[in-house]
């Protein structure tokens, strides 16, 4: 129960930065830095932080065991992607539909390892998952939203936000059960920056991004935004199962809110303190859960979905 509870104050403490973050990021767009910059700049960064910190780790943190190789190379892909995908979508459609969409990667877990026992979920994730989409419904105002027309590309890269966040939390648990979690996040953040200097090298990065207050706010971003809350995310995802770490996620949405409201003078209506307290009413419930049958064979459940992509890895 005590590793439980530590792995829900590491999901919430990432929710908080990212909340931060996403903050930080908002203020850089502004100033003309690209989406794909910022991702790159912070993977950069935060491989290079994570790096640092691990070279004062025992020696037998740096090992990656063979099996766990191809695991690896995929959960940097998809650091890669998670985010980059989620500012295309943003940029396409409104925001509360892609948040929506991305947060529901819990519902879709479930049910999942749901259909491969061939049991419903149990009734605390159940109503734990309808009180966190819910609230994720009402803090981002997606009832308000006109959703009339919808760009069609917007739409699919808000399945592949989703897709992608779904793919995050199985890999990061299945390589975190081999790794320590600093040397998982960085060398995944290590292939996440290789890929994007392939996308876009050094040379072709517009000049005013090099601007010094602008990369001081980059590296920070790097730093709040990539390298701490991911080690969090991952040290959490050896103490939760990722149904449970993706429900305890959807705390980035109340947090993101509050800190515009403190941050950026951005005022909460009601239906927003309501989503806020729906969301930490899930997060909380889902935790309550006793230990049980009901418990290990859902764990087991999701070890079994992740382990066929292992012998074509190997």
């Amino acid at each position: 129960m005590r590793q439980k509870t530590l792995g829900l104050l590491f999901v919430l403490t990432a929710a908080v930065l990212f909340g931060i973050n996403g903050s930080l990021s908002r203020m850089l767009f502004d100033r003309g830095v690209t989406p794909v910059t910022l991702v790159e700049i912070r993977m950069i960064v935060g491989s290079l932080c994570l790096f640092a910190l691990l070279s004062i780790q025992p020696r037998q943190a740096w090992r990656i065991p063979r099996r766990t190789r191809g695991w690896l190379v995929a959960f940097g892909l998809i650091i890669a992607l998670v985010t980059y995908t989620y500012f295309v979508a943003i940029s396409r459609v409104p925001i509360a539909l892609v948040l929506v969409i991305q947060f529901t990667g819990p519902v879709w877990m479930a049910t999942a390892v749901a259909l491969w026992h061939r049991r419903l979920p149990s009734w605390h994730v159940f109503l734990a998952l309808l009180l966190a989409l819910s609230g994720v419904v009402l803090v981002t105002g997606l009832l308000e939203q006109r959703l009339g027309s919808l760009d069609v590309i917007g739409l699919l890269f808000s399945f592949f936000a989703l897709i992608s966040f779904i793919a995050y939390l199985v890999l990061g648990r299945k390589v975190g059960g081999h790794l320590h979690p600093i040397a998982s996040t960085a060398y995944g953040a290590g292939v996440a920056a290789v890929f994007w200097l392939l996308v876009q090298p050094p040379w072709s990065i517009p000049a005013s991004t090099w601007n010094p207050h602008t990369f001081i706010l980059m590296v920070f971003v790097g730093i709040i935004g990539m390298a701490i809350p991911f080690s969090l995310e991952v040290a959490a995802l050896r103490r939760l199962d990722a149904t449970r770490a993706g429900i305890a996620a959807m705390f980035e949405l109340p947090a993101s809110a509050l800190i515009a409201f403190l941050w950026l003078g951005q005022s909460l209506d009601l239906w927003q303190i309501l989503g806020c307290t729906l969301v930490l009413a899930g997060i909380t419930l889902v935790q309550l859960e006793k230990p049980g049958k009901q418990n290990t064979a859902e764990q087991s459940g999701e070890q079994q979905l992740s382990e066929p992509p292992l012998q074509l890895v190997e």
